[in-house]
């Protein structure tokens, strides 16, 4: 008799045990994830200045590149074509002091004054010496993920500006696009309430906590649910500066 009662209490100790052993397991390993990617975010909220410089510094490096490159009345269409495909820029074109279009690839352009194009009238500022060297504003596309914007730089004879018009990936490491890939799996990372980066499916980018059924009370708990997807994730939430980062397990 007593050997059975000390199997029976040995078994619920060993039971009760691995209960709290991997219940505790669990729980730890949600806020280590959690953990895990508020610092990533940290690092990213430190660095997004310096990220910002060194894609300007990236694009306007092209620019000045193809401005190199480029020698009056010797540099045609098709040596402007192979720059392009080295800078993997989708057109270049190249002014005089009236922003007319001396050389070009594609050529369609050519002859015509930047005056006259919306997409390149921006860059008339080079031509006044207002500034060296500008950019438009940055186009994301949401089909490829892509950005495009296209940069201008003097001459090096200053009698003109080279423009030269991108598409380029690399912006998603400025404005955060990417950050829940640094995260791990199952991240959600939104700004003023609207996803800007998530690895979690059913939760992309763009979509807003009203849209996912994410409330307010739900980032003060402790944890809450979230169904995405046709899935359901058990999720705790914080923040990080102006960044909420949002960790969902199944």
């Amino acid at each position: 008799m007593k050997r059975i009662i000390c199997v029976l209490l040995s078994t619920l100790i060993v039971l009760t045990f691995s209960t709290m052993l991997f219940g505790c397991s669990s729980s730890d390993s949600s806020s280590d994830n959690l953990d895990y990617a508020k610092t990533k975010v940290e690092d990213y909220v430190a660095a997004q200045t310096r990220y910002n410089a060194e894609f300007y510094d990236e694009m306007y490096a092209k620019g000045y590149l193809a401005a190199q490159c480029f020698t009056p009345k010797k540099t045609d269409t098709e040596q402007l074509k192979t720059v392009a495909r080295y800078l993997y820029a989708d057109a270049i074109t190249i002014t005089d002091m009236d922003g007319k279009i001396v050389a070009a690839y594609p050529d369609s352009d050519k002859g015509k004054n930047i005056a006259d194009i919306d997409s390149k009238l921006k860059f008339k500022s080079i031509l006044k010496w207002v500034c060296p060297r500008c950019t438009t504003d940055i186009v994301k596309d949401k089909d490829s993920g892509l950005y495009s914007l296209s940069v201008g730089v003097q001459r090096t004879d200053f009698q003109g500006c080279v423009i030269v018009d991108l598409k380029t990936d690399a912006y998603a490491k400025v404005d955060g696009s990417n950050l829940a890939q640094y995260c791990g799996p199952n991240i959600i990372v939104a700004k003023d309430k609207t996803v800007i980066s998530s690895t979690l499916d059913g939760a992309e980018a763009g979509k807003t906590f009203k849209e996912l059924k994410i409330s307010d009370n739900d980032l003060k708990a402790d944890s809450f649910i979230l169904t995405a997807d046709k899935n359901s994730y058990t999720c705790k939430a914080a923040e990080v500066e102006n960044f909420t980062v949002i960790y969902g397990s199944k």
